[in-house]
Order: structure tokens, then sequence, then C-alpha cells
């Protein structure tokens, strides 16, 4: 977080305030430094500073407030308006610089590092004019600078450099630490999630439905699977303006879309929709190009060898691109001016070297010469709807030509279950994807269950409105049968333990019901294999069974352990179960929910007990509120171990520094092995001569040290001499020890450590040892004689 500090701002009498005056038609006061502040991101308080001892140029401003300690030019001044803001701090730079040379329309000026240089080439290059770096003098070259307004220019080629008094130091203040649970940055249309950013899957499928799911999702994440039907008529509609002519074939009668997850977690949701596909839409963000979830969607694909396209979302963010809602990608690129079309061809080369750094040749979609060897690359805009038509009317024509043989109907049955719901009127519902085969009203079906098999009967066949996710409420036309491939609510008796995300068969006259009913449960006996064999270990909840797998997987690589695991609301046994870990390890008394409801007698009687509860629909929030709870518990559980903690230390007495003989016993020490702290106990082993016995006598704890006549908690090994001097005191039950009687200035000094202080030190103190100081425990562990 950006700790506040005073940055102060030099607003000169010269051109770049003329500049902005122009521009915004009134004087520079206090209030447009604030305003320019707050367009890249920072308020400014209401407490100015007058000063006049620094004279800062402008882009060291927008360094400060931009990125810290850089000059670089932020990010988000890429996105401002070109007249208003962009054009007006490339002016300011040229103006703070001092010496530009503009002959035939060419400014050149020297920055002092590379960092400016390139930022300066950047925003150049974003107001439409051409900017180069020449090495290695960091010289900039800018080309066509007739843009800039000509009042920077002077006849002697010199740009007004003297001195003025008028400035202005303002305090930044920050926002200050809190849970923010994701939002959208105003003007690039990305979700912010702590440290991870999310594309927008959902918003490509919402333009072509004109709906919008996505606005339903927690945090803009699609978090279930949901699937729409395209009826041909639509797909007609959509694709229109590149079938002017009225040439294009249609022969499929439609086509089902299957919405997953775009989040890295949900590699389990993700599979199972990527099992159900014949062909994929992988999503790629142009702006940022490829994300760790796109590598893993891409992993799936080629694991399973579904063949795909590749929708290169988000053209509308780039730099002054003019858009045409709905229309087809490459009449809307014609439209646009050089600079663009430069941009987008660069953005399109560094997304061709990713997917190369991938193995994977990929092309424009519309330059693709052989679609078995690259990819095609589809450029749209979910904004907009640019790019829609392109990528339909692909999808069809591959689905057409290419795979035939894969879209032919199968009479074995292929079904997945993505939610179980309560509709009015019919009673517990679950929504199916039927990918192959045929579903009627009268068949008997097996389902995985949270307390076993489920063996029902289907009593109704619902499938949504065309152009209406099976999430989304409305009215539903019964049918007798249906065929693959669509999304089908099935009303039927005994669903209300039905898992979401679990496969659904159907009991043919041929088929064993009791191996259908082991095969369906084999989806949740590999999930109970995740749980610690140990019994320690959090509790998890989930909605589905596709999210709870990506919620164990999670918590598997975070290594998290879990000591139990349940589909559906969280209820009153749910609470006792977890109630164990309160005995075992209270760190671990925990539930996470994830997109579940937790009953209210529930929670109540996890309050009494003092079970934590964390809910979040996103399974980052889960793993971040657990994580600062569990660091709340291992930093109580120290505080309160800390007296019962003895770190290992071998001392040597410094001949002649004994400073008192009796208690408090002072002398002055050399750490020979460890770190002796304050609190320590220390002791010697002595040797009886005749009967060759040993005896560990205690001499007290070291209650304080000093080092240079300072006082110090810590002596670490290395300090020599008379350097380190400490005092020794007996508990009030101990007797008091004597220098010369019990122990000598040959003797060596040992912390007195037990078996409980080793286990206290392994348990909540093990990095807080290096790997010798272990060493020393075992050391001093035979010296006496620990078991």
């Amino acid at each position: 977080m950006f700790t506040p500090n005073k940055v102060r701002f030099s607003v000169r009498e010269g051109t770049f305030a003329k500049i902005i005056e122009r521009i915004i038609g009134s004087p520079i006061t206090n209030n447009i430094i604030k305003f320019y502040a707050w367009l890249i991101g920072y308020w400014i308080g209401t407490d100015f500073v007058m000063s006049n001892d620094n004279h800062d140029i402008v882009a060291s401003l927008f360094g400060e407030l931009g990125i810290l300690r850089r000059k670089d030019i932020p990010e988000i001044m890429m996105y401002e308006d070109i007249d208003l803001v962009r054009l007006p701090l490339l002016a300011g730079i040229i103006d703070s610089k001092g010496l530009c040379i503009p002959q035939e329309d060419v400014i050149e000026l020297t920055l002092t590092d590379v960092c400016n240089a390139k930022n300066f080439v950047k925003i150049s290059r974003s107001c439409g004019l051409q900017a180069s770096i020449s090495d290695p003098q960091n010289k900039c070259i800018l080309h066509k600078a007739s843009i800039i307004p000509s009042v920077l220019f002077r006849s002697n080629c010199k740009i007004n450099d003297h001195k003025h008094d008028q400035l202005w130091g303002f305090q930044i203040k920050e926002l200050g630490v809190g849970e923010y649970f994701g939002f959208v940055v105003d003007g690039n249309h990305r979700f912010l999630l702590g440290d991870f950013t999310v594309t927008h899957n959902t918003k490509l499928l919402d333009k072509i439905r004109q709906t919008n799911v996505q606005e339903g999702e927690a945090g803009g994440i699609t978090q279930q699977i949901g699937a729409t039907y395209f009826p041909m008529e639509t797909i007609k509609t959509k694709t229109a303006p590149l079938n002017k002519d009225g040439k294009q074939e249609y022969k499929l009668p439609g086509l089902l879309i299957i919405d997953t997850p775009g989040h890295e977690s949900f590699t389990n949701l993700r599979s199972r929709g990527s099992s159900l596909c014949n062909i994929a839409i992988l999503v790629v963000d142009i702006m940022h190009g490829l994300e760790p979830q796109t590598l893993e969607s891409l992993r799936l694909l080629r694991d399973r060898k579904t063949p795909f396209i590749v929708a290169l979302n988000k053209i509308d963010r780039m730099y002054d691109w003019k858009p045409i809602p709905d229309n087809s990608f490459l009449d809307s690129l014609s439209k646009q001016s050089e600079s663009v079309k430069r941009e987008f061809q660069d953005r399109v080369e560094q997304t061709i070297l990713a997917f190369a750094e991938q193995g994977l040749n990929s092309v424009l979609y519309y330059e693709n010469k052989n679609f078995a060897k690259y990819v095609s690359l589809v450029p749209t805009s979910a904004i907009t709807g640019e790019g829609i038509p392109d990528m339909l009317m692909l999808l069809v024509n591959l689905t057409q030509s290419r795979m035939s043989d894969a879209l032919m109907y199968l009479s074995e049955l292929e079904c997945t279950v993505l939610e179980v719901k309560v509709i009015e009127g019919l009673g517990t519902t679950i929504d199916v994807v039927l990918s192959n085969g045929v579903l009627n009203e009268g068949d008997k079906i097996v389902l995985c269950g949270l307390n076993g098999p489920i063996v029902t009967t289907v009593r109704a066949l619902l499938t949504p409105q065309p152009l209406k996710e099976l999430r989304i409420k409305s009215a539903y036309i019964h049918n007798k049968s249906v065929k693959a491939a669509l999304g089908v609510k099935i009303s039927a008796q005994d669903l209300e333990k039905a898992i979401a995300g679990s496969r659904l068969m159907v009991v043919g006259p041929d088929d064993d019901e009791d191996d259908l009913k082991d095969e369906i449960m084999s989806d949740l006996k590999s999930l109970l294999s995740s749980i610690d064999k140990s019994g320690k270990g959090v509790c998890v909840q989930a909605s589905t069974l596709g999210s709870l797998e990506a919620l164990l997987e999670f918590l598997r690589t975070s290594k998290i352990p879990v000591s139990g695991i349940n589909i559906g609301p969280v209820h009153k046994k749910d609470i006792m179960r977890a109630g164990i870990m309160l005995e075992k390890a209270k760190e671990f008394a925990v539930i996470l929910c994830f997109d579940v409801k937790v009953d209210k007698e529930a929670q109540d009687l996890a309050d009494d007990l003092g079970i934590k509860i964390f809910k979040a629909d996103i399974i980052y929030h889960l793993f971040d509120q657990f994580i600062a709870y569990n660091k709340e518990i291992v930093e109580q559980k120290r505080k309160d171990q800390a007296p019962q903690a003895i770190f290992p230390c071998i001392l040597k007495i410094v001949p002649g520094a004994i400073f008192n003989k009796k208690e408090p016993i002072i002398i002055g020490v050399d750490v020979v092995e460890g770190i002796l702290r304050t609190g320590t106990p220390l002791c010697v082993v002595k040797t009886d001569p005749v009967t060759n016995q040993r005896e560990i006598i205690t001499l007290g704890k070291v209650t304080s040290m000093e080092q240079n006549h300072k006082a110090t908690e810590i002596a670490k090994k290395g300090h020599t001499g008379a350097g380190i001097a400490i005092k020794i005191e007996c508990a009030v039950y101990e007797s008091s020890k004597t220098f010369g009687r019990h122990f000598v200035e040959t003797d060596e000094l040992y912390s007195k450590i037990s078996r409980v202080s080793i286990d206290v030190l392994k348990e909540s103190f093990r990095d807080d040892l290096s790997k010798d100081e272990w060493q020393l425990i075992i050391k001093l562990k035979k010296i006496l004689d620990i078991n």
C-alpha cells in the first residue's frame, strides 16, 4: 500500500500551463491540479502546502503519482481523453525538458534514462504520433510534430525555461487496508481480485444472447457451468453482416453453447465442460495475452484433443478505436486510423508469439489457409459486439465442413448434472446438459447422491426458451422426449440429495442397476480420498461436485489439510463435525463455505462453540479469509507458548569478567553457538571425579543483558570479549548459586532446554531457528540427557 507523502508539483507559467488553459478554457487552479491527479487514480486532500523551494518537472509528478519511485507514465493515462489529458501531458514533458529542435515537422529531445524514453514513445504513439528512440543517448525523435500546439516553439528553438514562484504541494492520502471483494476498474473493464485478474468470458456470451448473466455472477466470474441454445434463425440474424449476398448455407439445427468458468481454480468444472463440447471458444484478452486461466483452459483442450477457435477479445480497448456496434470485424478495422491498425497488428503478433511459445501455430481467421494446423484468431469485442458475426460464421462453417461425423446423434447417453434447484410448483429439479443420446419422460435414471446413489423416474422434461440460459428464470417448454445437444431441466422424486456436477445415467432393459450405482458413485469416492488421513484439517462445503473438486484442488496446492467435505447448505451436524478440531487443532476448527447458505441454527451453534465459518462466492476470498484467521491463531499461540520456548545456546565465560559472584550473578560471556535471549534458563554440567556421576546444576534465568553498556534482548554467536554482560537470577523457590562454588570460569554454560521446550519450538517457532540451531538442539539433548 502506498504510504502518504508530500509531492511537490511545479506549475509553470510556461507553455504547458498555457496549453492546459487553452484546452480547458480557464486558468490553472488548485482544483485543476486535484482533477489531474484524480484522473490517474489518486485522491488529493484539501491541505495544500505553498512552497517555492523545488521546481520539479511535470514528468516527475506523474512519476511520483503513478508507479512508485519510478518515472513511468501510469498505464491509466493511455485510456484517457487525447485532447484533455494525453496531449497536454506530452506537451508538458517536452516543456519540461528544455531544448527541442523542430526540423521539418520533427522534434528531437534527450531524456535522462531508458525508462523515460520508452514511456515518452508510448504516450506519443497513443496520441497518433510516430516516435522512436535513438540509442545510446536516449534521444527521442518525434515525427509529424505539427499535432503538438505551435505555442511550444520559440524563435530560438528553446522552450520557455525561466523560473517561477507559483508552486503547489499537496498531501496524497492512501485508501487504507480493507477487504475488497472485487471491483471493475472504470475505463478498462477488467475485474480486479487481489493480485489476480479474471477475464470476462461470460461477457462475450452475454453479447450474443443480449442478456446479462455476468452481472449476476460473483465478482464477474462464472462460478457454475451454464448452457444456452442458439437456434439457427438467431445465428442467421447475427451473421447477416457477413452474408449480404445470401449464399451462405446453414445446415445445423443450432448451437448449444456451454459457458464454463474462466478462473484458473475451476479446472474440474472446465474439465467437465470440455468433455461435453465438440468445439470450444477460447477467450483471450488482446490487451493482456495468455493469462494463467487461459493457459489452463488451453491445456484441457489439448489433453482432450478438442478443436477450438480463439476469440481475441477487447479490441475496443485499443487507443482511439472507433466502435461500430455488432459489425463484422474486417469492416470495422477498415474504418480505423493508421495508428489503431498498427497497434492491432502489434498485439496480434504478440498473441501469435505467445501461442508459439505454447507450441501452437496461430493466425487471424481470414488469413488461415490450413485449419488443421493453425488456430484461428477471431478479433471480437463483448462490449460493442464487433467480430461476433465473424465468430459465429466461423463456428458454423467449421462444424458443417470439418466435424460432420462428430455431430451425429449417438444412442449412448452422455448427461451431466449442472445444478439442483427447488422450483415452485415442481419441487426439487435438476438442470442437466444432454450432450449425447435421448432422454424420455418415464425413463429410470441413476444419479450420485450425498447419502448414496439415487434411483428415480423422470416426471417431466423442461427446456428453456431459445437464448435463455438454464440459470435464468423464465417460462419452460414441456417435452415428451429430448435429443442431444440440449440443456434440460428434469423434474423427478428424491432429487433433494442429488449432487450437482455429477453424471446422470439411464437404466436400460439390458443394464445392471447395481453396476450403474457403483459407477455413478465413483466420482464422489475419488473426492473422499483427498481427506487428510491424520484427521486434522478444515471442513469444506460447496454447492456442486465440480466446485467442491475445484476448492479441494486449490486447498491441496495451498497445503491446507481437509478433514471433512459436504455438498449443500451447512446444518448443525456439520458444525458438530467441525467441533472435533477444537481439541485436536484449534486453527482448523473452521468451515470453508463456497457458494452455500448457512442454516441459522448452525450459525448460532458455531458462535457458541467458537467455530469459524467463512463464506464466499469466490475461492480466493475463502483462502484469504482462512489465511488471515490462521495467522491470528498462530500469533496468539506463539504469545501463549513464548514462556515455554527455550532457544539453544552454549556460552563461554570471559576470563576475569566476573562482576558479581552471588545472587544476582553478573558475568561477561561469549556466545559460542546458537542465540542467547533474555529469559533463557542456564545450567552447567558437572561430573563427580570419584563416582563419575554427571550432575546438571541450574543457575537461573538470564533476566537482562548489556552490550557496550546498552541493553539488548538477543546476543548472537560472534559477540566476543566482555562485550556481553548478563545478569542471572534464581526463582524464589530455587536455591541461589555462587560463582566459584557451583561453577567456575572454565565451565561452559548451556541453555536448559527440555522435552516440552523442544516440542514448543517445533510447533510454533520452527522457522525462527536455523539449520545449525536445530543441530545444536540435538547436541544439547545428548549433553542434558533428554529423550
